[in-house]
């Protein structure tokens, strides 16, 4: 089974390095990270990890959705069984990738695995997680499909089924716009817990709550 990893990441030269030496392990086919315009040595800092790296220029706009369809695009030609998503900013533990092994190794059917935070909300900021909740019922109720952590970036999708998806949303609606689309096809689902992981000290994502959550409503609707 040969897995592709794509990593959207801007401003992330702190961070990406340890990412990137977890998945190390692993064997991957491919990793890609997709500089989404930093100004500081993400891209630099991938490839000393022995990562590909697609640089995108700052006013190109679009930010993560324009990121991970343009790796999206450099991988599709390519001959694998998976692409693997997961952030670059260190919110997910790479180690957690041996759960989405395990879960494909008794059941080898399934397409699209998304890892969840569910048993580990407590780590996860109050209003962050209501947002998430809020966004995960109501497409899923729409989609006809139960998802526990719709907002995940840790996933696992079968490239015959990412790559015949037409993608179109920007910023964090990608991610959603990918289920929703995917929820289409008769596919097998699965949630793996992953461990959620949020530093100390002033809040450094990207995501901005509620604003995001209804864009990503609208935009995976809309798409």
């Amino acid at each position: 089974m040969r897995i592709a990893a794509i990593l959207a990441a801007h401003d992330e030269a702190d961070h990406i390095g340890p990412v990137l030496a977890g998945l190390g392990p692993f064997g991957l086919h491919r990793i890609l990270v997709v500089d989404d315009g930093s100004s500081d040595a993400t891209g630099a800092t991938a490839a000393a990890h022995g990562a590909e790296v697609l640089r995108l220029e700052s006013g190109e706009g679009g930010g993560k959705g324009q990121a991970m369809r343009a790796g999206i695009a450099r991988l599709r030609s390519d001959d694998f069984d998976f692409y693997l998503f997961l952030d670059a900013d260190g919110q997910h533990d790479p180690a957690d990738f041996q759960r989405f092994l395990d879960h494909l190794a008794l059941h080898p059917d399934t397409d699209f695995l998304i890892g969840s935070r569910l048993l580990d909300r407590a780590k996860i900021p109050p209003k962050r997680w209501r947002t998430n909740a809020l966004g995960t019922w109501t497409l899923g109720r729409i989609a006809g499909v139960t998802w526990e952590d719709s907002q995940s970036g840790f996933r696992l999708i079968r490239k015959k089924v990412l790559d015949r998806l037409e993608l179109r949303a920007t910023g964090f609606a990608i991610e959603m716009e990918i289920a929703m689309k995917a929820a289409d096809w008769r596919l097998r689902w699965a949630h793996v817990p992953i461990r959620a992981i949020y530093q100390p000290g002033p809040a450094r994502s990207h995501f901005r709550g509620v604003m995001d959550t209804w864009l990503i409503a609208w935009e995976s609707l809309k798409c």
